[in-house]
């Protein structure tokens, strides 16, 4: 699902009146607004932004509502329709839902129950849609199911539960705005979808932005708890995070849910640039150097730790000191074709692993360092799980 407000042939004076209005009506319905230097955008919620650009003479303002929700496709029409009114001009809206013509959201809700309809066909009958990126609008890793689960934007589900649940009860697990309120179940789905996506359990602050969204989880829950204290919540996730931020539980006497949420970043997930992928914790903090073109993964920490070790991998050679040691080992050939090569050694107390890994005709390098034999081990298994898409 889609949305899109071209504003046409605009002065800089009008382009900065634009931004005015955004702004505006960002702070009318509670919501962030930012500068990205390039682009500018509105975050509404987990799942949902709409950004703004210029091109030459025009704006375009867009959002991608598929996972947002039916809700949230609507708050985007109806934010787009008061831009019109507030400045006279030439626009062109575009949605392929329809629903800025017709505003009937009982029939958007039921396009949402189609489309998730569709995605549970796809996830029961194809393995392949199954190791895709189908519940989250974006993100650099990928959640490693488990056996007999399957993988929802909210926490995982039991296989069995998510063939016969009915639809209207799915969609709180897959999109955050269901209905045409930001009630109380938005807002726990806001802080569910959170915590899924980018929960970090013990490590909420390492850094300004881990504990900048442990807060905005909490926040959600509260919020949700004041609006229907009926609700039942993630009490147990809530007070793990109100205990790492040494924040006040005011969840007294809410309802715990029957099924406790899941944060996938706090387990093993493949990290993902370009067609690779590298199974580390989901917690481990991400950078990229475009010198080298490699992605380097580094283990997390607490406020009063120091970090363990760190992944360099790359799809270039370069990044390996010895790439002719690493080549001289014997290589280990796994059931599924891949073929790795892994040389470990230690230099001034410092562990190294450093791999190959070859599928086909396509090859990623791995270089690796950490403090004891324990990391070590359960790098090298991070490793042999690492590869390519298929």
């Amino acid at each position: 699902m889609f949305v899109q407000l071209i504003c046409k042939d605009r002065t800089q004076a009008q382009m900065d009146e634009l931004y005015e209005v955004l702004g505006a009506l960002a702070a009318r319905e509670g919501v962030q607004i930012e500068d990205r230097g390039h682009d500018v955008e509105i975050l509404v919620c987990p799942q949902g932004k709409i950004v703004a650009i210029e091109e030459g003479k025009d704006m375009i303002l867009s959002a991608n509502t598929r996972q947002g929700g039916p809700g949230f496709h609507a708050f985007v029409v109806d934010l787009f329709k008061d831009i019109q009114e507030e400045i006279p001009g030439d626009y062109e809206m575009i949605d392929d839902t329809e629903y800025d013509k017709d505003g009937d959201f009982d029939r958007l809700v039921s396009l949402y129950e189609n489309e998730l309809d569709y995605v549970r066909k796809m996830i029961l009958e194809d393995p392949q849609f199954r190791n895709k990126n189908y519940m989250f609008d974006e993100t650099y890793y990928l959640p490693k199911a488990e056996k007999g689960k399957v993988l929802t934007a909210t926490g995982d589900m039991d296989e069995d539960e998510f063939k016969t649940k009915n639809l209207s009860d799915l969609m709180d697990h897959f999109y955050v705005w269901n209905n045409w309120d930001r009630d109380a179940r938005f807002y726990r789905n806001a802080a569910l979808t959170l915590l899924a996506k980018e929960g970090y359990g013990q490590f909420s602050k390492m850094n300004d932005q881990t504990e900048k969204i442990a807060d905005e989880i909490c926040d959600d829950l509260e919020i949700a708890f004041r609006m229907d204290p009926s609700l039942p919540l993630p009490l147990k996730a809530y007070d793990e995070l109100c205990k790492t931020l040494g924040r006040e539980n005011k969840l007294e006497g809410a309802i715990g849910m029957d099924r406790e949420a899941v944060q996938y970043r706090t387990r093993e997930v493949y990290h993902v640039f370009e067609d690779a992928k590298v199974v580390a914790p989901g917690t481990a903090e991400r950078s990229y150097d475009p010198a080298t073109q490699s992605v380097f993964l580094m283990a997390p920490y607490s406020e009063d730790e120091e970090w363990n070790w760190l992944i360099q991998a790359s799809k270039q050679p370069s990044i390996l000191p010895d790439l002719e040691a690493v080549q001289a080992v014997e290589p280990i050939h796994e059931e599924d074709g891949r073929v790795i090569w892994l040389d470990e050694y230690e230099q001034d107390g410092i562990r190294y692993l450093d791999a190959i890994i070859r599928d086909d005709e396509r090859y990623l390098y791995l270089h690796v360092l950490c403090k004891s034999i324990a990391e070590q081990s359960y790098l090298r298994s991070c490793i042999l799980q690492s590869g390519f898409y298929a």
